[in-house]
């Protein structure tokens, strides 16, 4: 009886033990799942990281409004000089005839008179630079503000001689045709005559000669100084 009672209390602690040894790995069991998860966690969180740092460059990046680029309105380039152009009608040995300014290319005489060139260009033009086609006309007047002339009472071209009223025509062979027909008249009246070189003159023109009239302001360019 005492051994079988021994036995049965053996038996019963080993059964307690192996009780409580298998109620310990669950436990452990936890421990090694909470270890587990921590990583998975931490590269959550490096991902969440990743994704914020990528995100940051394109947050600072300078927005495409804010970029800076040249304006397209850029400034106008200064206009040229705009000279006022008589109203010109008919001809002069047939062809027509508008000039567009006034040049002084020669000092002026001892009696106060220039010699005014009247063409078609806007700038000086020298008679070396004529070419087939080109006209002029000559008028010799006083170079005083105010003063009118009467085109009626100078002294026409003869011949070689250019007078005090022509008008010239290069022919085709390049060389100066001097009008037998103009016979001007009318009035020549000088608004301004400055006279240092590359002024602008004022005058006003009306002239006719047969159905040939030219009639308003015209700009003087000293191309030399006057005096």
């Amino acid at each position: 009886m005492p051994v079988l009672f021994i036995r049965t209390c053996l038996a019963s602690s080993i059964l307690l033990l192996l009780a409580c040894g298998g109620a310990q790995k669950p436990a452990d069991g936890v421990d090694t799942s909470s270890l587990e998860s921590t990583p998975s966690s931490s590269s959550a969180s490096g991902d969440t990281g990743s994704t914020a740092a990528a995100s940051s460059p394109s947050s600072s990046s300078p927005s495409s409004s804010s970029t800076s680029s040249p304006s397209s309105d850029a400034a106008p380039a200064p206009a040229a000089a705009m000279h006022p152009v008589p109203g010109a009608t008919g001809s002069i040995d047939g062809k027509p005839f508008s000039p567009k300014l006034a040049q002084i290319a020669s000092p002026m005489q001892k009696d106060g008179r220039v010699t005014l060139v009247l063409h078609e260009g806007s700038d000086c033009l020298a008679a070396a630079d004529a070419k087939p086609g080109d006209a002029s006309m000559v008028l010799v007047v006083p170079w005083q503000d105010g003063y009118k002339t009467d085109l009626s009472a100078l002294r026409r071209a003869k011949k070689g001689n250019m007078g005090e009223a022509a008008f010239v025509r290069v022919g085709d062979d390049g060389k100066k045709q001097v009008s037998t027909t103009f016979k001007p008249s009318g009035l020549v009246t000088v608004v301004s005559a400055p006279t240092q070189k590359d002024a602008i003159g004022k005058l006003k023109i009306d002239l006719q000669s047969g159905d040939y009239m030219v009639a308003g302001d015209l700009d003087v360019k000293l191309c030399v100084a006057a005096k």
